[in-house]
């Protein structure tokens, strides 16, 4: 299941985007880092380009905010050396997603629908198509994006009224209850070795 929702992150934040409705700042941050992390994959692989993706990842996506509410209420009885560790584990392991899944996302235009605000923070709800496989029904994918220090970042992804953050919840805290934290991050580890043999 990690390893679905995990890809199912990397589709999201890496649709390549056409047509703008009622366009305003987070919706031209995302198609802004969209076209910059685009051009970055067409550049020949090697360890420049790989620190160039990372890098426009974490300019879009708040890793702490997400590894913060995707433990909920559990997040405040961790320790701060524990925060670390589950923070990094998670932000490793969706860069390790993006670099494994970046070039296979490329089939798909992207509508978007309006921007609004909500919960404190900013919406933008888009509509994705695939581009070749044209019987497969349309996906409504909503960004949502909050102020972190200053600059708007990635927060949340909802995708058919189904939220990101709180699927990462059930999954974590489904282990955490039930082994413990460190069989958490174990099996976050174990995941994440994984990824990197395959890009050895």
């Amino acid at each position: 299941m990690l390893k679905t929702i995990l890809r199912l992150a990397a589709v999201l934040l890496s649709l390549c985007f056409v047509g703008i409705a009622q366009a305003g700042p987070a919706t031209e941050l995302v198609k802004l880092k969209q076209a910059q992390l685009f051009k970055v994959v067409a550049e020949p692989k090697s360890d420049a380009q790989q620190t160039k993706l990372n890098e426009l990842f974490d300019e879009l996506i708040a890793y702490d905010q997400f590894a913060a509410h995707s433990l909920g209420e559990q997040w405040s009885e961790r320790s701060a050396a524990e925060k670390k560790r589950f923070s990094d584990l998670l932000t490793e392991l969706v860069r390790a997603n993006y670099r494994k899944n970046i070039k296979k996302l490329t089939d798909f235009d992207v509508t978007y629908v309006k921007e609004g605000e909500a919960d404190g923070g900013t919406t933008v709800t888009t509509i994705a198509k695939h581009r070749t496989k044209t019987a497969e029904p349309e996906l409504e994918v909503e960004f949502r994006l909050e102020t972190v220090a200053g600059k708007l970042k990635v927060v949340d992804i909802v995708t058919e009224k189904a939220s990101m953050v709180k699927t990462f919840r059930t999954q974590f805290l489904k282990v955490l209850n039930k082994s413990g934290f460190d069989a958490l991050t174990a099996k976050m580890q174990k995941k994440l070795d994984k990824l990197n043999k395959k890009k050895s």
